[in-house]
């Protein structure tokens, strides 16, 4: 538990936390890569995670703000189905009618990017929970469904949804 946790959780309020994995939405960092062509460089080519759709995280959260029954509560929030970026890229893929391609970058290749974008300590945490193995995103958990009686948005509906954002000009 962290400190933020534990002052929340002393303050005498009501509380509710929600523990998002990995998003979808983490989809568009493929943006610029795409509006070049049809290949994408992917990080991390082997990690599993089970992405959810930030509308997943919305939805349970105005539940949680306006249903007194989910006080105290903490909720691990994820996508339908653990993919790979490649099968992610697949779906999307298909969603705009493309011929995609993954190209999976190795560890030297993914840390040489990402040190060129972001602060050494961040670098260092993918790679503690990606290549070390530290943080698991793959299990599928029930708690957008069980909060919103329906279930979570696939990655196919996410991007159907967001199919406009990768085929601007």
């Amino acid at each position: 538990m962290t400190l933020a946790e534990r002052g929340v959780r002393e303050s005498g309020l009501a509380w509710t936390f929600l523990c998002p994995r990995a998003f979808m939405s983490n989809a568009l960092r493929w943006l610029p890569q795409l509006a070049e062509g049809n290949t994408v460089r992917v990080q991390f080519p082997d990690v599993v995670a089970a992405c959810v759709d930030p509308a997943d995280i919305g939805a349970v959260a105005a539940r949680a703000l306006t249903d007194d029954t989910h006080g105290g509560r903490i909720y691990n929030l994820t996508g339908h189905e653990p993919m790979k970026p490649a099968d992610q890229l697949a779906v999307l893929a298909e969603v705009l009618n493309r011929n995609l391609t993954a190209v999976p970058l190795s560890d030297a290749e993914t840390r040489a990017e990402l040190e060129a974008a972001m602060p050494a300590q961040y670098v260092e945490a993918f790679f503690s929970f990606y290549v070390e193995g530290k943080l698991d995103e793959s299990e599928v958990r029930s708690d957008v469904v069980d909060v919103t009686g329906r279930p979570a948005r696939t990655f196919e509906q996410w991007a159907q949804a967001h199919a406009a954002e990768f085929t601007r000009p």
